[in-house]
């Protein structure tokens, strides 16, 4: 059977006629179909042959899209795109001293424009680069309106003061209106908490001197209370109102124009002194302010020429400039 099926075949091709000459070439014949027995000796003789199939329908427009394919391991990255610097180009050089870029942080073979920051660098805090002024700040500036740092305080006003004693058992007073000076230097150690030292001087003019129940008027003589000391100073924001306070030395002198010998004469040794004080400020600057305060002084001290003491008491109206 095998060998009829070749002959057979054979036979088949040599039945097909040849073109002739120059006319049209006629039609192939359609070959025989084979008979089962030879489909199936073909089938037998090639088994690698592969049946033709039919086309692969087409893809369904509204199915959802495959999952990405992962890439494997060893796969190298896509090349990363270049993304523009940021909107602020600092100058030429102004990378921080030994500053390198990332690895990766421009694509392979991009040059970038000199000074320019790659994609997500952020300069060290409080780093500014060479010729760059930043921007003000929105609100007030640090210390704006603010005790703090370098404390000053002028203050010049009217005073009444009183000093008593007393004389072989009878007391004498000697009191009146005049001038005041007040000085005080220190610095904040706290917000609003100032310390300071302080010079004062309180004087009056012709003061009326009473003794019993008599008593005249001091002529061309000047009385001056003086003191030094260290004190403390509260503001209470925001009405920049203040409460302070000092303790130190005073002295009392007293000058004559009639005399000029007993110009500035000592009339009592150093003794004990204390102030309180209320003030109100307001501001006319980033640190000075102006201002009117009320301060009571009170001392104790010891009579040069007499074994006994001399009270003082003086009340003062102030008006200050501060610097802060």
């Amino acid at each position: 059977m095998h060998v009829q099926a070749q002959l057979l075949s054979a036979l088949t091709m040599l039945a097909v006629p040849l073109p002739l000459g120059l006319g049209a070439a006629p039609a192939q014949a359609e070959p025989p179909a084979a008979s089962p027995a030879a489909a199936g000796s073909a089938a037998s003789e090639s088994p690698t042959t592969a049946a033709p199939t039919e086309p692969a329908p087409a893809p369904d427009a509204t199915a959802p899209p495959a999952a990405p394919t992962a890439a494997p391991p060893n796969a190298q990255p896509a090349p990363t795109p270049y993304y523009p610097a940021p909107a602020y180009y600092p100058p030429p050089g102004a990378y921080p001293p030994g500053y390198a870029p990332p690895p990766g942080a421009y694509p392979p073979g991009y040059a970038p424009p000199p000074g320019s920051y790659p994609p997500g660098y952020y300069p060290p805090p409080g780093y500014a680069p060479p010729g760059y002024y930043a921007p003000r700040p929105a609100g007030p500036l640090p210390g704006y309106h603010e005790h703090d740092g370098f404390y000053m305080r002028l203050g010049l006003g009217l005073g009444y003061l009183r000093m008593s004693d007393s004389h072989m058992g009878v007391n004498e007073t000697m009191s009146g209106w005049g001038p005041a000076l007040d000085m005080a230097f220190g610095g904040a150690v706290a917000r609003n908490l100032l310390l300071f030292g302080e010079l004062s001087v309180s004087a009056t003019s012709e003061p009326t001197w009473q003794s019993g129940n008599t008593s005249n008027t001091m002529t061309s003589t000047n009385l001056n209370l003086v003191g030094m000391g260290a004190g403390a100073a509260y503001y209470l924001d925001p009405l920049n109102l203040y409460f302070g306070g000092s303790l130190g030395l005073a002295q009392v002198t007293i000058s004559s124009d009639a005399n000029a010998e007993d110009e500035n004469d000592e009339l009592t040794d150093f003794g004990f002194s204390g102030k309180l004080m209320v003030g109100k400020e307001w501001w006319v600057s980033a640190d000075w302010g102006l201002g009117a305060a009320t301060m009571l002084q009170f001392a104790s001290m010891k009579m040069k020429n007499y074994d006994n003491r001399m009270s003082a008491v003086g009340l003062t109206l102030l008006f200050s400039a501060t610097y802060n």
